[in-house]
């Protein structure tokens, strides 16, 4: 028998660890953001054809809240529900979970199968 993980998203984000000294303005062709006094403003239009929305989200921070960037999406987001890490730790993670159960650390070549 062989172990398996569900895959997770491996797209990589550029991010910031906020402070109460974080200070940042951003916008795009989507949202216009504020990050200030541990809070981040977001207004957000979306135009089509048959309609307009406008929405405004305010998020209270706490120091130490990893906040991801989409250049060209939905600008800075608070990912919830969700661990994050950086890459060198996902790498890490993985490699003990494959020496734990399979006794080899350098089993990352996706020959899950070879036995089968």
């Amino acid at each position: 028998m062989n172990y398996y993980v569900i895959r997770p998203d491996l797209t990589p984000y550029e991010g910031i660890k906020v402070t109460k000294e974080t200070n940042i303005k951003f916008s795009n062709q989507k949202v216009k953001q504020t990050i200030k006094n541990l809070k981040l403003h977001s207004e957000y239009t979306v135009v089509t054809n048959e309609f307009t929305s406008k929405n405004i989200l305010d998020i209270n921070l706490k120091e130490g809240d990893i906040l991801l960037l989409e250049d060209e999406n939905r600008g800075y987001f608070l990912p919830k529900d969700v661990a994050i890490a950086p890459i060198s730790e996902a790498i890490n993670d993985y490699q003990m979970l494959a020496l734990a159960l399979d006794g080899d650390s350098n089993d990352i070549k996706r020959d899950e199968n070879k036995d089968i």
